[in-house]
Order: structure tokens, then C-alpha cells, then sequence
């Protein structure tokens, strides 16, 4: 009896959910018993029982369940749920690092998809869990599903076309592989150069080193002066690169290839070969694209070399010292195929030193220095040249300047040096010098140019000369009434010689549509008086006096 209290008041200090949970787990225990073995699976917790007694059911020894069993039951019962607790929050644990893990992953085949997953991220897969965190498998009360961890992901395959991401140097990317055996990348460029060139002349005609009159003519036209489409990229090897422009105008209604494949070993050494500009000086080197005005001026056109297969070497061997070397089938090789006359080499060459840090492209000023950044150049060409019929040369491509006296007489046309002389070789010897600056919207650029021809062969008569010496220089300055979007310019330029020469000078201004360089109009007024240069894009024409008017709008699509 007394026992029996005990035990009640031992529970009735007991907390009601811990008493509902051993009241209920005892009853089903107690059932199953009975079910099972009857009264012999209790006698068995106190002790053996002889098969006499087992025969005999009922009997009065057969004493019911002590008190005693009972508490040890119910301390084994409260034990069990314990370690089922502690199992439970395990395996909470466990499940709340896999929904974890699974959103990870979910992240990372996103990112992937779009191209910007990297090795990193998948060496650092936090699907990676370590055996030994993982909860042995136990007893649990109720059913516990635990999903088993996703197989790790493989890298996603990265698809080539990509052509909604932009490049920082302004081109599309159209395709890219960066992984497997065979990295790629191929981008493209359009940009588009579009002019309406008025000229009207002060003189009818102009006399030529030989003496005939050559008459002139007033002009205007719309021209898409230059059309290129660019395509670049590397394959095999990020620093395997490839270069292929196609180049069309309407100003003679021709396309022309130019390009090339280079290997870039370092900062200081990119070599290269293709079809390609040939060094000589500043404003032909640098692209027309950022060009003060809208063409190059009168004297680069006069005194530059052309465009010729060849191949030169490109680099910055020290910090802010630049240079360009480059041999060439002839400094005016380009509309010249293989069956050239002769087998001559040229050459052509500059450096140029940036002693205050980046001079940026052109003469413009549109970056806004904020302290003084000047730039100090010098560049050389030479080749022996030979005489590849005046009219095939004339004609042939947009970009094509031939060699010309100091009045503008082609050097290699019949008669040109002395009457019945006609040239068949001469040297070519070209020098020059420049020097720019720009601050804050200001810029101011010069270069002077030297040429001797000598070496003379010929033939029919006697040259009263052995060499001739030609030189020019020109003079720009612009700034920015708006910074970034409204520039006001003046240039000029001259070339003097035994023959002549002749002279330039105007001004204008550039409007920055989209405050850089990529998208820009232009208006310029030139008084040109005897040109000794010509070429069908820039609007200079040979012998021309009276003013030239343009108007430009530059694009750049990407």
C-alpha cells in the first residue's frame, strides 16, 4: 500500500507531458505483452520460471508486476525518449545544412549558366560534407525522411554565342570558349565614316613640273568615306590573336582586306604580320577614327608611306615608351600584288615617349588631363622604290598615295624631272618629328616631316639633279567649350620644296554626341592653296586652290 502511494506521488510530481508520454508508452508496452506471452513475460523480468508452473496457468504464485518494475520501466522509457530528442535535433541539423547545400547548388548552376561561373567556385562546392558529421542511422518515434545529397554538379557547358556581352574597348563579343583543349574568342566592330565634301576651286587650272596645265574642278558629294567591319579574338591561346577588316568606300567603289595575326609574348614584344599601315609618321599612324578634324591634314598626306603586306613588332619596353617596327614588300605596296616590279624591302619605324603617363589616342583632349601629359615622337620609313606604271598606281585603292613632287606632279610620271626622262627606281628617305600636349579640354600637336629622294634610275635624257629634298610640317590646337561634347579646333599645314609647294590652313568644330569618341560630328572649313597631295578620301586634290568644306558623322555601332 504504501508503495503504491510512493509510486503515485513520485508521478504526480512529474510533468504532465512527460506523464501523458510514459502513461501512454507503458500502455502500449503492457499490451504488447499480453498479446505476446501472457503473464510468463512479466515473471520473466523477476526471474526464471520452472515448466511445472508454466503448465499450470493461473496459479497463485504467478504475482502481478511489482512497483519496482514499473519505475525501472518507466526511467528506461524516459531515457529512450532523451536520446530520441537529442537524435531528433541531429537530424534537424543535418536536414537544415542540406536545404542549405541545395540552395547553394542551385546558385551555382545558375551563375553557371550565364558564363560567369570560374574554377574557384567549383573547387570550393559546399556539397563536399564530410562523412563523419552524418548521424548514425537510430530508433526514431515517427518516420524522419532524409533526401540524400544531389550528385556534385558538372561545370556547365558554356554556350559560344555570347553577343550580349559588351567588350571595354567598345566590341561585341560575338563567341567565346574559354574551356576545353581549344580556348576562343571572336569579336566585332563596325564603324562607319560617313561625309558630304564641298569644294569650290579659286583657279581653273594648274601647271604641272613639266609645264602642261592640269585643269581643276569644283566638287560635292555624299561619300560613306570609310566603311570598316572588324573582326578579332585569339584562338588556341589567349595571346595567339587575330585581326580581319573589311574596308569598303564609295569614294572609288572598292573593297580592300586588311588585317593580320600577331602573338603577344609581353607588354614589351607583340609580333605581328599581315597587311598593315606602314610607319612613317604620327597622324597616318594613328587612326583616322581620331583624327582633329575630318581627315588627315594636307602634309601627312602628302609625305606618309601606304599601306603594304609585311611584319613588325609592337610593344612597350619601358614604362610609357612605345615603338613599332615593320618590314614591309615597299612603302607603297598596297594595290601592288606579287608581280610587282621590282624586289626591293622597305622599312619603317616609331617610338614615341609619354613621360607624364597615358597621351590617350589623337590630339583630342576629351579624357580632360587633369595635369599637363605631353607626348614626344619621332618616326623614319625607307625603301628603294620602283616604277610601277603611273596610271595602274593612280587608280588603285582609296588609301593610295603615290609619291609626288613638291608641286604635286607624280614622281614617276614621263617627263617629270627633266623632258624625255622617265624614272624607273629611286630611294625614299622619310623623317619626322612631333611633339603634342593636352590639359584640361586643351591640346596642341605638331610634327615636322624630312624626305629625300636620291638614287635615281632612269632612263631617255640627263636629270639636271641627283636628289631632291622636300619638307612640310603641321600645326592643330583645339578645345573644349563643353568638356566632353562641344570642341573647337584650328589646323594648318604646309609643304615646301625645289618644285614648290603649298599650303593649308581652317578650323571647325567637333560635337561629341555621346560624350566619347564613338559616336562624333564634325564641320571643317579649309582654304587650300596648290596642294601638292591627293587622294580621293581625304578631299585634297593635286594643284587644287579655293576651299573645301566637310561635314562628318562618325559611328561606332559597338
Amino acid at each position: 500500500m504504501n508503495g503504491h502511494l510512493s509510486a503515485t506521488a513520485a508521478c504526480h510530481r512529474a510533468p504532465r507531458s512527460r506523464w501523458w508520454s510514459a502513461s501512454l508508452t507503458l500502455a502500449a508496452i503492457l499490451l504488447s505483452l499480453s498479446l505476446r506471452v501472457g503473464p510468463d513475460a512479466v515473471a520473466a523480468e523477476s526471474g526464471p520460471v520452472t515448466a511445472r508452473k508454466r503448465d499450470v496457468p493461473g496459479r497463485a504464485e504467478d504475482a502481478p508486476i511489482s512497483v519496482g518494475q514499473v519505475s525501472q520501466l518507466l526511467k528506461r522509457l524516459e531515457e529512450q525518449n532523451a536520446r530520441l530528442a537529442e537524435q531528433n535535433a541531429k537530424l534537424m541539423e543535418q536536414n537544415a545544412r542540406l536545404a542549405e547545400q541545395n540552395d547553394s547548388l542551385a546558385r551555382q548552376l545558375v551563375e553557371g549558366a550565364k558564363g560567369h561561373s570560374d574554377a574557384s567556385a567549383r573547387q570550393g562546392d559546399p556539397l563536399s560534407v564530410d562523412s563523419a558529421s552524418r548521424a548514425p542511422p537510430s530508433l526514431t518515434t515517427r518516420p524522419v525522411v532524409v533526401a540524400p545529397p544531389p550528385a556534385r554538379p558538372q561545370p556547365p557547358k558554356q554556350a559560344i554565342i555570347d553577343a550580349d556581352e559588351d567588350d571595354p574597348a567598345g566590341q561585341i563579343v560575338v563567341a567565346r570558349r574559354q574551356q576545353g583543349p581549344m580556348p576562343f574568342e571572336l569579336r566585332a566592330d563596325l564603324f562607319t565614316q560617313i561625309r558630304y565634301t564641298n569644294f569650290a576651286r579659286d583657279q581653273d587650272y594648274w601647271i604641272d613640273s613639266a609645264g602642261n596645265l592640269q585643269p581643276l574642278s569644283s566638287f560635292d558629294s555624299f561619300e560613306l568615306t570609310r566603311n570598316f567591319i572588324q573582326f578579332s579574338g585569339y584562338a588556341l591561346d589567349p595571346r595567339l590573336q587575330f585581326t580581319a577588316n573589311i574596308f569598303s568606300s564609295t569614294a572609288i567603289n572598292n573593297t580592300v582586306y586588311l588585317g593580320w595575326i600577331n602573338y603577344r609574348f609581353n607588354r614589351a614584344f607583340d609580333l605581328r604580320a599581315g597587311n598593315w599601315i606602314v610607319p612613317g609618321t604620327r597622324e597616318w599612324l594613328e587612326s583616322f577614327r581620331y583624327t582633329l578634324g575630318a581627315d588627315r591634314l594636307m602634309a601627312t598626306t602628302f609625305f606618309r608611306p601606304n599601306i603594304s603586306p609585311g611584319v613588325w613588332a609592337q610593344g612597350e619596353p619601358f614604362d610609357n615608351v612605345h615603338y613599332v617596327a615593320m618590314v614591309a614588300n615597299s612603302l607603297n605596296r598596297f594595290n601592288q600584288g606579287v608581280d610587282r616590279i621590282g624586289t626591293s624591302i622597305a622599312f619603317g619605324g616609331t617610338v614615341w615617349w609619354e613621360p607624364m603617363g597615358s597621351f590617350g589616342p589623337g590630339p583630342s583632349d576629351i579624357e580632360h588631363h587633369p595635369r599637363p601629359s605631353p607626348r614626344l615622337g619621332t618616326s623614319f620609313a625607307f625603301s628603294r622604290e620602283s616604277n610601277q606604271g603611273f596610271g595602274a598606281t593612280e587608280n588603285g585603292n582609296p588609301e593610295d598615295t603615290i609619291l609626288r613632287l613638291s608641286d604635286g606632279t607624280p614622281l614617276f610620271r614621263p617627263g617629270a624631272l627633266a623632258p624625255g626622262v622617265e624614272l624607273s627606281k629611286a630611294n625614299v628617305n622619310l623623317w619626322a618629328l612631333d611633339a603634342a600636349l593636352k590639359y584640361r579640354g586643351f591640346t596642341l600637336s605638331g610634327e615636322y616631316f624630312l624626305r629625300w629622294l636620291d638614287g635615281f634610275d632612269y632612263r631617255g635624257g640627263t636629270l639636271p639633279m641627283d636628289s631632291l629634298f622636300d619638307h612640310g610640317a603641321l600645326l592643330q590646337t583645339a578645345y573644349f567649350v563643353i568638356p566632353g561634347r562641344l570642341e573647337g579646333f584650328a589646323r594648318s599645314s604646309f609643304v615646301s620644296g625645289r618644285f614648290g609647294g603649298g599650303y593649308e590652313v581652317g578650323g571647325g568644330v567637333n560635337w561629341y554626341l555621346r560624350a566619347s569618341r564613338d559616336w562624333r560630328m564634325t564641320f571643317e572649313v579649309l582654304n587650300v592653296n596648290r596642294s601638292p597631295a591627293q587622294n580621293l578620301l581625304t578631299g585634297y586634290r593635286a594643284g587644287e586652290s579655293g576651299t573645301l568644306y566637310q561635314l562628318q558623322l562618325f559611328t561606332d555601332f559597338f
